[in-house]
């Protein structure tokens, strides 16, 4: 932890849009890289920004790129015409070049993507200052300060024989120089030295500051001074033992001071507070300091390269004063102080103020499971071998254990209930301490699901809910009973490890997922990992801010609430349902990933917005609203490579368009979202205009590749956003044009269609003659052809609605009529009838006569329909011995009178004809349409009489559903 200097520790502002508090550095998140990282060596000479968000850092060993998850590497390989690959000093200009200059006076420029060297210095360049009118002043190692008119001008000498650090100018055009030989100020080529005179110690000068007020600071090798009007005066008394190599001054207008060998300092308003070695720098070297965009502090040191930000989760951790590292439970306290719980002790904390609280009487170290408030402010603590305890006067006092009425000395839960009963949740079972001091205990006996009690909670019932090892049970205090929740099979739920009333809903934290249980209806959901949640066994939920936080042993994770009710209220539709979720660990500042569950309360929401967290390494602390600020800031999107068929190309200008060759199979981009705070977790949309008109989701993934795209011209766009936000507009593009073949150009295929049609034009010029020839020859043919196409058709279109044996209509022709306008009928409310009749005992005409004979008699009485049946009527063979009779516009006794002429008809034919003593009667089901809604209904009903017709003798008519009448 970094040694504070200075323990005021007051809230500072700034401006009205500054942020009302700033960490100390012992809660920044830090970070280190060096050459296992992918650095090319650890001595961090120079770190800079550029425009298009990129972190450059120099050393020794060349210049490396920084995205945010891996180092580009720049070398005299890389970079022709650098005489050596040692960098001292980077310079990015506004105008988003960066400049480089280093060892054997190498210098190079890169601009829009493209590196250029310019003609090399006598010796090695420690900074360089480069003007807007593309004037250069160098700072040489032992040969003073050299001047250029221009990038390949002459250089003159302006200063020997010293070396030169630093070159600065100021507001007023006035150059200063930080040198062996202390400050130098150039002023229209005139060189004067400020010494001792000025109020500057007789010193060397290493570093040069110019603040955002204008005002100049000179760090030397005896601390670091400020020019007030024509003096200069200390920063700082305590800084005057110290060799200052770099300044720095952030957004707050706090200044960081870079020492040669006591790590970094930083000067606010409420003092000065270090950082060195001891509290994780790389070493104490300091050789450079930056601030990006998204205000984290780098520092280069000659053991790696460095970085403090202002993560999302703060900490306090026992090398801050907690008790143990190994925190159990949190209590946010009315008073405004935090209570926190850990293996070894108690602690509370206030105004950034810890005190740790001992016990009353001497025993062994107190290990605290659980923690409550009760109405009169005091605490109270369950342990775990000790029982119940109380603080009073700021000790702890011993209250209740197992020898004097608790069932078990592990207290992993207390709560007061509405009534100001105390209720204590043991390892063997319930406790509830009266306010006059009566015990009650309760175990499985009593109805309790487990006696292993991890969670309670009370609902706006009065009711206390009960968290074990094997479900949930609810405490009726009217009744004196416990209910034991049955969680749905599909579930697999056992543990309880937290509860969160939410009015009319309790929210579980489980050993399966997220729980919501409607305490109106009992109906219950389940948010697990099958719906997406990355980790199923919670241990805490609270309510903050427009989410649900839920704490698990792989970290925090955050959710959408109003996306999630939206998802459990709706199952059905759950699949477009989108809930936003974001997982924090170690990467966002936890000292430790692993929150604790178990015991009671695990974590907490504080009166000032802030979540305490109890984890295996202190308490993490996060407050949602700075989560939403490193959303909102800029982001820059970068497409860092283009490969055409696995081998890179040279990215091209913005306006300009890259063309490529014919025979192109696949290309790729490789882009970057330039956020060093979550680069991890930044989400990529792409879209190649030409091939896609709309944003192609990627994830996580920072590659695109396309294949087999044909020729044309293509505009590739990506672009990078924050978890859970908005897409900014930073979208960044590539134009490409993959060029055809020589076959697949326009003009060839113009040619190509011009010599076809000249060749069709010929051959039909050729075969003109021949055709005429043969024409009337043709036409004949045609014409006979279509007759018999014409003959052939009538004859299937016969053959598919007719009968082949009688010539009658087919089923299929009758049912296509009956399909077509029953509806018609019973819209019109017009009386529509049919019959079945079916041939009786046409089985012995054929077993005694031949079926040639049955065929025969089916025909004859075909012949026999076609007779007798009225013109308005309907008949057709229905199948087999069976025909159907359709009589339009009649009532089912008019068509009985009908079938019952047919019948007659048919009883008294002579048959003998055909056979001798043949003889032949027919049956008749008839049904109407008056009581029926479609047609299939009213051959049913028609089937039926036929069959009553048939079961009573045959040689009949029966009419559906009436009097049987025989006619």
């Amino acid at each position: 932890m970094a040694r504070v200097v200075s323990l005021i520790l007051l809230c500072v502002c700034f401006s009205a849009f500054a942020e009302s508090t700033r960490l100390s550095l012992s809660d920044y998140f830090t970070e280190t890289w060096n050459t296992r990282s992918g650095l090319p060596h650890n001595s961090i000479n120079s770190v800079a920004q550029t425009k298009d968000g990129y972190i450059w850092i120099a050393t020794w060993e060349g210049l490396a790129r920084f995205n945010g998850r891996e180092f580009k590497l720049f070398t005299r390989t890389e970079i022709p015409g650098l005489p050596d690959s040692g960098l001292r000093s980077l310079i990015a200009m506004d105008n988003g070049d960066l400049y480089i200059v280093g060892a054997r006076g190498g210098i190079a420029v890169r601009s829009q993507g493209q590196w250029r060297s310019l003609p090399s210095s006598s010796t090695m360049i420690n900074h360089a200052l480069i003007s807007e009118q593309g004037e250069i002043w160098l700072a040489l190692e032992g040969q003073g300060i050299v001047y250029r008119a221009s990038e390949k001008a002459t250089e003159h000498t302006l200063v020997d024989k010293l070396s030169a650090y630093r070159l600065i100018k100021d507001k007023q055009n006035v150059i200063w120089a930080a040198t062996s030989d202390g400050l130098y100020k150039i002023e229209g080529k005139k060189v004067s030295k400020v010494g001792q005179e000025a109020g500057l110690p007789d010193a060397s000068a290493f570093t040069l500051l110019l603040t955002q007020s204008g005002t100049l600071i000179v760090g030397t090798e005896k601390g670091a001074w400020q020019k007030q009007h024509d003096k200069f005066v200390s920063v700082d008394a305590t800084l005057n033992h110290e060799s200052i190599s770099s300044l720095l001054e952030d957004t707050q207008g706090d200044i960081w001071f870079g020492t040669i060998n006591k790590g970094v300092f930083r000067l606010r308003q409420s003092g000065l507070e270090n950082l060195d070695a001891d509290d994780g720098l790389p070493n104490n070297r300091i050789l450079s300091l930056l601030q990006d965009r998204e205000k984290s502090i780098w520092v280069g040191t000659n053991a790696g390269l460095f970085r403090l930000r202002e993560a999302p989760f703060t900490n306090w951790s026992q090398s801050r004063g907690l008790a143990s590292d190994y925190v159990r439970t949190v209590l946010s306290h009315s008073d405004g102080s935090l209570w926190v719980g850990s293996s070894n002790g108690l602690n509370r904390i206030i105004n950034g103020e810890i005190t740790t609280l001992n016990q009353a009487y001497e025993r062994d170290p107190l290990s605290v499971l659980s923690l409550t408030e009760d109405k009169n402010g005091d605490v109270w603590l369950g342990t775990y071998t000790g029982g119940l305890m109380k603080v009073v006067n700021n000790k702890i006092y011993p209250v209740k254990n197992r020898t004097n009425g608790l069932l078990n000395n592990e207290v992993r839960a207390v709560l007061f209930d509405s009534s100001h009963n105390l209720w204590i949740g043991t390892a063997s079972g319930l406790t509830k301490l009266t306010d006059d001091g009566q015990i009650h205990s309760y175990t499985t006996e009593e109805g309790l699901a487990g006696n292993f009690i991890m969670a309670l909670s009370e609902d706006n019932q009065g009711q206390l809910w009960v968290g074990t090892g094997v479900g949930v049970s609810i405490f009726d205090p009217a009744l004196n009973t416990f209910s034991n929740i049955e969680f749905p099979e599909k579930f697999s739920t056992e543990y309880a490890f937290g509860f969160y009333l939410d009015g009319e809903k309790m929210w579980l934290a489980t050993d399966r997922g997220l729980i919501r249980y409607d305490l109106k209806t009992d109906v219950m959901h389940l948010f697990g990992r099958e719906q997406g949640l990355p980790v199923d066994k919670l241990f805490q939920v609270i309510e903050q801010g427009d989410s649900l936080w839920l704490t698990s042993n792989r970290g925090v994770i955050q959710l959408n609430k109003t996306q999630l009710t939206e998802f459990l209220d709706n199952p059905t539709g759950a699949e477009s349902v989108v809930v936003s979720m974001q997982l924090y660990d170690e990467g966002d500042g936890m000292l430790s990933a692993q929150a604790n569950g178990g015991s009671n309360p695990a974590a907490v929401t504080h009166s000032d917005g802030q979540l305490w967290v109890a984890t295996a390494k202190g308490v993490a602390i996060v407050k949602p609203e700075r989560l939403k600020e490193a959303s909102k800031r800029r982001l820059s999107t970068v497409i860092e490579s283009f490969e055409v068929d696995g081998k890179p190309v040279a990215l091209p200008a913005k306006s300009d368009v890259l063309s490529l060759p014919a025979g192109i199979s696949r290309v790729s981009f490789n882009y970057a979202g330039l956020s060093f705070i979550m680069p991890q977790r930044l989400n990529y949309q792409t879209h190649l205009s030409g091939y896609n008109e709309e944003w192609v989701d990627r994830g996580r993934l920072a590659i695109t590749e396309y294949t087999n795209l044909p020729p044309g011209e293509y505009t590739f766009k990506v672009r990078a956003g924050y978890p859970n936000s908005e897409w900014q507009n930073n979208e960044q593009t590539l134009r490409f044009r993959i060029a055809p073949y020589f076959w697949q150009k326009t003009s060839f295929k113009l040619v190509l269609i011009l010599g076809l049609f000249l060749i069709a034009y010929a051959i039909y010029k050729y075969r003109l003659y021949h055709y005429k020839r043969i024409e009337i020859e043709l036409t004949e043919k045609v014409e006979q052809q279509m007759h018999d196409l014409k003959n052939q058709a009538d004859a299937f279109a016969h053959l598919a609605n007719h009968d082949q044996l009688t010539q009658l209509p087919n089923r299929r022709a009758f049912d296509s009529w009956l399909f077509e306008n029953f509806s018609q009928f019973q819209h019109n409310k017009q009386s529509l009838s049919v019959a079945i009749m079916d041939i009786d005992h046409f089985k012995l005409i054929n077993d005694n006569f031949s079926h040639l004979i049955g065929d025969q008699v089916i025909c004859e009485i075909a012949r026999l329909l076609r007779i007798n049946f009225p013109d308005e009527g309907y008949a057709a063979r229905w199948g087999g011995e069976e025909f159907t009779l359709l009589f339009p516009h009649k009532g089912a006794d008019e068509a009985a009178r009908l079938c019952e002429i047919i019948r007659l008809e048919i009883a008294d034919y002579n048959f003998s004809e055909l056979a001798k003593e043949l003889s032949v009667t027919v049956s008749f089901g008839v049904a109407d349409n008056a009581n029926v809604t479609d047609y299939d209904r009213l051959l049913s009903h028609a089937d039926t009489a036929l069959y009553h017709a048939k079961n009573n003798g045959r040689n009949k008519v029966v009419i559906y559903n009436k009097e049987i009448l025989i006619l």
